[in-house]
């Protein structure tokens, strides 16, 4: 067979399925982990993914994107892992820490929402395809165990 032709054709495939998927506006690095959104930088958005944040970006939230994603009603989330600043916890300044632990709390009070990992695996919630089908409808994260339709639903094959 013509490997080229096979290449494109799961290149559409997979194209067409990252369509199907809710947009949702990234700032920063994509985080590690399927959220359930294809990603962009401009135009329509369902939600707001912050992957991550420099502590002096942090300092400086909400900006003008942030403001108005939640005066439009939209969902923000933010991923703990890409918030580069807390692998400085030992060295860094005290009165500075400080003050990124409040705009930290501020977010949260603003309705951030902080998209934290389970502690343990057995504490995640297990998701099956139609909660995952509601939580893609919904432009919700997709975020748990899932059972293998789930997983199946969730990559677009079901």
């Amino acid at each position: 067979m013509n490997e080229r032709l096979i290449e494109q054709v799961v290149a559409e495939v997979r194209r067409r399925q990252e369509e199907r998927r809710p947009a949702a506006l990234l700032v920063g690095r994509a985080p590690e982990r399927d959220l359930g959104f294809h990603y962009v930088t401009q135009g329509e958005y369902a939600a707001v993914v912050i992957g991550s944040l420099s502590g002096c970006a942090l300092l400086h939230l909400p900006d003008e994107t942030l403001t108005q994603a939640l005066l439009l009603g939209k969902p923000v989330y933010l991923c703990p892992e890409g918030l580069e600043y807390r692998q400085f916890s030992r060295t860094a300044n005290r009165a500075l820490w400080s003050r990124l632990l409040a705009a930290e709390r501020q977010l949260k009070q603003l309705g951030v929402r902080f998209l934290e990992r389970g502690a343990a695996r057995g504490g995640e919630k297990l998701l099956t395809a139609n909660e995952v089908r509601r939580l893609l409808r919904e432009g919700l994260p997709v975020e748990g165990r899932l059972t293998p339709l789930a997983r199946d639903v969730l990559e677009g094959r079901a």
